[in-house]
């Protein structure tokens, strides 16, 4: 079950990755997701369909992408709010979603790169109940030699419900495709904004995990 604590110490940390500057143009107010409450193997196809026939308004590389969601009945734990399984479904839509307007999401299909998740580091700060609305951001952060960095934040009617990080690759048949290479396809000659400290501190945590194993 979903037992919404408050924020500690990590939730500190993500809240002091960069976020967009003032100078920021305007984004358009969000939409609700028609697909949201499907299941991912039906949801996320069939928005690369609905891409490929009508794509969606595009978005430059670093924007924020928000979409509206509804929290169903089969998103709800016994605590009837949002589980937190579906927390993680739902950031696989809206990832999608968000490759889409970018413009990725048509060259990974192209060229039938497999999409990967490394990790994703997710705080809860106020539980979404049954049938509550709520904005699903997304943006990415900054890429390095293997990793894309994506922010993923949900905010409800009472404010900021969770904010997650993802980190993920794309791969082909001889590995893992560089970031660089990815982004060069629809932005040339863009390079990637610095890692904030705390990205950074959560990679190092990572591989001490990943080494004691």
């Amino acid at each position: 079950m979903n037992s919404k604590l408050p924020s500690h110490r990590q939730t500190g940390n993500i809240a002091q990755a960069q976020r967009p500057s003032p100078s920021t143009k305007l984004i358009p107010a969000p939409r609700e997701a028609p697909l949201s409450h499907f299941i991912s193997f039906v949801r996320i196809p069939a928005l690369a369909i609905r891409q490929h026939l009508r794509p969606l308004p595009p978005l430059d590389l670093l924007e924020e992408d928000r979409i509206r969601m509804r929290v169903w009945p089969n998103d709800i734990d016994l605590n009837l709010h949002l589980n937190n399984a579906r927390y993680l479904s739902q950031m696989d839509y809206a990832r999608t979603h968000l490759l889409a307007r970018t413009g990725i999401l048509t060259h990974i299909v192209r060229k039938r790169w497999q999409p990967l998740v490394g990790a994703v580091w997710i705080t809860y700060r106020r539980s979404l109940p049954l049938f509550a609305a709520f904005t699903l951001a997304s943006r990415l952060v900054c890429w390095d030699e293997r990793w894309f960095y994506i922010e993923q934040t949900f905010t409800g009617t009472e404010g900021l419900a969770a904010i997650g990080w993802v980190k993920g690759a794309l791969l082909d048949k001889s590995g893992i495709v560089a970031p660089q290479k990815v982004i060069e396809s629809i932005a040339p000659g863009a390079v990637s904004p610095p890692m904030p400290e705390s990205i950074a501190t959560w990679n190092e945590l990572t591989r001490e995990k990943l080494a004691a194993g």
